[in-house]
């Protein structure tokens, strides 16, 4: 008869073999919720859209393909619980999401987001600078693209962003485009890059802009990370994030009943 020590050892050792089987079944790679994340080529083929101040639904494209690309922070790509809502409420600009099991559509709950659309600290008032909702930021060639949804401020220095701007008109839309030379910021200990081209679109009949912005640095001739190290991708990169101005859209919605919804401010 086998011993209850040579048992457990058996067990053990079936054990160790199964995992080590189902580890090799397994295909390398990403997993978000135990659902595989391939990568694909470098694209814009996700999709993002949000409700804004019951006026507009305003969609874009972003980045997508390697699995390291940053998420939009309007919402997951990877879920199901729909789109952000953007309110006004007493004067300040709120986001809608939902609480709790998706399906359930009477859990709701609403917080400020002044920290990105104001710039300030919902805590203290100070200002931290404008935070974007989507960014990525290309290592390699140290060239990253943002977006922002904010309010501007002259005290702030919102001016500077369309100070020399240029008016361009895509897909119907009426963008202000500024261009700066791109330069080598690899030996300055104060930035790592700086914008190359920032696109701003004051949407209609609201203080907010929409801002999509190109950054980065050439990297000079050395080995520090730049464009200067892979201009075909850098191309590429830029090519893209014209391609991403282009997706924008902006449709009329119509308004829902905000009295209904809780407000919960940031803590």
């Amino acid at each position: 008869m086998m011993s209850l020590l040579a048992i457990v050892k058996t067990l053990s050792v079936f054990a160790l073999l199964s995992l080590l089987v189902s580890c090799d079944s397994m295909p390398e790679g990403t997993y978000r919720g135990g659902v595989l994340i391939p990568p694909r080529p470098l694209g814009i083929e996700d999709h993002y859209a949000f409700r804004f101040v019951d006026k507009w639904r305003i969609s874009h494209a972003w980045l997508s393909g390697p699995v390291n690309i940053d998420y939009c922070r309007y919402s997951r790509r990877d879920n199901n619980r729909g789109e952000d809502r953007f309110f006004e409420v007493n004067g300040v600009l709120n986001v809608e999401s939902v609480s709790g099991d998706p399906k359930d559509k009477g859990k709701k709950l609403i917080w400020q987001q002044s920290e990105k659309i104001y710039g300030t600290s919902p805590r203290t008032g100070e200002f931290k600078g404008y935070l974007a909702y989507c960014t990525h930021t290309f290592q390699d060639i140290w060239t990253g693209a943002s977006v922002f949804l904010l309010k501007p401020d002259p005290a702030k220095g919102t001016d500077a962003w369309i100070a020399g701007a240029k008016p361009v008109v895509i897909a119907g839309l009426r963008w202000l485009r500024k261009d700066t030379p791109i330069e080598d910021y690899s030996q300055d200990r104060n930035k790592w890059a700086a914008p190359i081209e920032t696109w701003v679109l004051k949407i209609p009949d609201t203080p907010y802009w929409f801002v999509m912005r190109l950054g980065g640095s050439s990297g000079g001739t050395g080995t520090a990370p730049g464009s200067n190290r892979d201009p075909e991708k850098f191309a590429r990169v830029i090519d893209l994030f014209h391609q991403m101005v282009a997706s924008v859209k902006l449709e009329p919605i119509t308004p829902v009943d905000t009295s209904v919804l809780s407000i919960k401010p940031v803590p």
